[in-house]
């Protein structure tokens, strides 16, 4: 003790003594200008005798027997503690010199190392002992047990650790530390072992009192000698960590296991964690909804979510959808835990389609692998949730004392007229998950900042691939022009524009839409985006009931058909043009197959014909020609050209009017 000293037999006591003792600094100062003390100096610290203050002032402190007494009392307490810092450095590193020795003795890697740190610690023990022994002092045995029993505590009473020093001096360290004592057989087997196992591990959780009576039923019925109730209860402690999954219910079971520290993300769109929590407000007939939450697990940032009566597919489906929306990324991860989602259709079709964009689907059912989303619920509760009108609670299940508000004033909450409506509360939660987002956390940031200000590790995804991610395809036949939609005995109609009615008309293509305001077409093989229809749009048939918007529509109809049916003629035209230039003769060889004969010259050529005719009454030389032609409807490559020439006979060259033959153009159906 810095303060107190003892000097020539003479006991000093700093200033900073006096002072804690209640001696004022003005005193001190007085005593010394009288010149009444005569001081020591050690270091920076100044000392008076004991017995040079003033005797009204020792009456206010502790006598000199008292001082004395702490003095020694400190003196002990810090030889203790020099005892201790020794065994302490052996029992932590200097074992490993013994380690192998009791390995090769005992067989058991525990108890091995029990050992050997035991060993070490006695070894810095009979060295301190040996020490005063040489020099023929007396040994600190009292504190070197409170050394000792600061390390192993309750194993020596001070007087069996004194025996076990005499008994090393006399058989060494070894047979000291090894425990020789050997235990008795087992009175109860296996069989009742596996009673007791048996009804531990029932999801009921019976109590030691009813396992032992049971147990003892199954003896007296099998012939075995019954147990007492202590070994049951002892046996039961020692296998309950084997069965308590099943005891106590999976949840904590897990929570009984060893768990790794677990890191944060790094970036946002590393990884996404979702769960669903009941939101604690009651509607009407004590009805709750759910939030769905998607939370980036690097920023703690809510970039998604959705509210809904319970945690199903859809739920689960909009949150997604909402948190892409919201970042326009995909994360590379989804942690989530093992929901009956997962055993759905849809859930099938959404994590392929991730997969295949380089995302990945994680399903853990240990809660700490998502323990960010789990503890923000916590902190969403009772920091956010808990100011709010209407808030109940934690649940029935919490155990936290301020976790459940008063029943008066949930009774107010649910009285007739009180209770929230379905909007009102989602409406709260929507003012929540913003406040939650843009509160200033520890590290001066909020998570939208912090999901913000870092490098986003995410895939980017436009609208079209949010599309495909999260709505199914439906195969359509395009039927003149249109796709027609059926939903709840409302027909929508989407019209084809002119190049899609080329490509597309009478075929078969995959089509996804958000609203029917617009649909997307896509390839049904590869799922290739094909384009956008938009919403039919419908004039007025009655003239005096047509707008300029009507006109409109009208006309681009009109434009839109008159379109078709020129693109398919330039496609004809120029297969023809493809064709004539391959082989021109066999380019138009089909037209001579498709026109009919002109049988008249026939009868007037074949005189049994003729002959044939005049029996039946027909006089050849009175029947005109049949007026044949090619039933070939297709344009040629000249067509266009051919009748604009026709139509304006200005722009024929001079050949073409030199050699122009009308006869060609009489039977010509305009």
């Amino acid at each position: 003790m810095n303060s107190l000293r003892v000097y020539n037999q003479s006991v000093y006591v700093s200033y900073q003594w006096l002072i804690d003792k209640g001696i004022g600094k003005e005193a001190i100062k007085q005593w010394s200008k009288r010149n009444l003390l005569a001081k020591m100096r050690m270091g920076d610290t100044i000392y008076v005798p004991y017995d040079h203050i003033p005797d009204s002032t020792k009456s206010k402190l502790p006598s000199k027997d008292e001082i004395l007494s702490s003095i020694e009392i400190q003196k002990t307490v810090s030889i203790s503690e020099g005892y201790y810092n020794k065994m302490y450095s052996a029992y932590e590193k200097g074992f490993i010199k013994y380690l192998e020795y009791y390995q090769d003795m005992v067989g058991n890697d525990e108890k091995a190392l029990r050992y050997a740190k035991l060993h070490a610690v006695w070894v810095v023990v009979m060295e301190i002992y040996d020490e005063f022994i040489s020099v023929r002092k007396r040994p600190k045995l009292r504190e070197l047990h409170e050394a000792f029993s600061k390390i192993y505590p309750e194993k020596y009473v001070y007087v069996r650790m004194c025996q076990a020093i005499k008994n090393i001096k006399e058989s060494g360290i070894e047979n000291n530390v090894i425990d020789h004592r050997g235990g008795r057989d087992e009175e109860y087997g296996p069989v009742l072992k596996k009673w007791v196992l048996d009804a531990l591990s029932s999801g009921k959780a019976y109590s030691a009192q009813f396992i032992h009576d049971k147990v003892c039923e199954l003896c007296r019925e099998h012939g075995y000698k019954s147990p007492s109730l202590s070994w049951v209860k002892t046996y039961m402690y020692k296998v309950l960590p084997t069965v308590y999954p099943t005891r106590y219910g999976l949840d904590k079971g897990i929570s009984q296991l060893p768990y790794a520290g677990i890191i944060r993300a790094t970036n946002p769109g590393d990884q996404w964690q979702i769960d669903g929590w009941r939101l604690p407000f009651y509607m009407e007939n004590y009805k709750t909804l759910t939030l769905f939450s998607v939370m980036d697990a690097c920023s703690g940032r809510i970039v998604g979510y959705y509210i809904d009566f319970s945690e199903n597919t859809k739920t689960i489906l909009k949150g997604l959808e909402n948190a892409v929306q919201t970042t326009n990324t995909l994360p590379l991860e989804i942690l989530a835990d093992n929901h009956s989602f997962n055993k759905t259709e849809e859930s099938d079709y959404f994590k392929g389609k991730i997969e295949k964009m380089g995302s990945r689907w994680t399903i853990s059912e240990n809660p700490r692998y998502k323990s960010l989303i789990e503890r923000s619920f916590g902190t969403f509760g009772t920091r956010f949730c808990k100011p709010m009108y209407g808030y109940i609670g934690e649940g029935i299940k919490t155990r936290r004392t301020n976790g459940r508000t008063a029943q008066e004033l949930v009774d107010k909450y649910t009285k007739a007229g009180t209770f929230l409506t379905e909007e009102q509360i989602k409406l709260i939660a929507i003012h929540l998950v913003e406040e939650y987002n843009t509160k200033v956390g520890k590290t001066g940031q909020s998570p939208i900042e912090t999901h913000q200000t870092l490098e986003n590790n995410g895939i980017p995804i436009d609208e079209i691939g949010r599309l495909k991610l999260f709505v199914q395809p439906t195969p359509y036949t395009v039927r003149q022009g249109q796709i027609n939609i059926e939903r709840e005995k409302a027909v929508y109609e989407f019209q084809l524009n002119k190049e899609q009615y080329l490509t597309l008309n009478n075929k078969k293509v995959n089509v996804r839409y958000m609203d029917f305001d617009q649909i997307y077409l896509f390839d049904l093989k590869t799922d290739r985006l094909i384009g956008s229809v938009p919403k039919k749009r419908y004039a007025h048939g009655a003239y005096t009931n047509q707008t300029d918007e009507d006109i409109e529509i009208l006309n681009k109809n009109k434009g839109r058909i008159n379109g078709i049916k020129t693109a398919f003629k330039r496609q004809q035209a120029e297969l023809a043009r493809q064709a004539e230039a391959i082989d021109p003769e066999a380019a138009y060889a089909m037209n001579a197959k498709l026109t009919p004969k002109n049988i008249i010259e026939e009868f007037k050529e074949n005189g049994m014909l003729a002959q044939e005719a005049a029996r039946l009454g027909v006089n050849l030389d009175y029947v005109t020609n049949i007026p044949v032609f090619s039933e070939v409807q297709t344009y040629g490559k000249d067509e266009k050209k051919s009748r604009k020439r026709r139509e304006s006979p200005m722009l024929a060259t001079e050949k073409e009017i030199r050699e122009f033959d009308i006869n060609k153009y009489l039977n010509e159906d305009e």
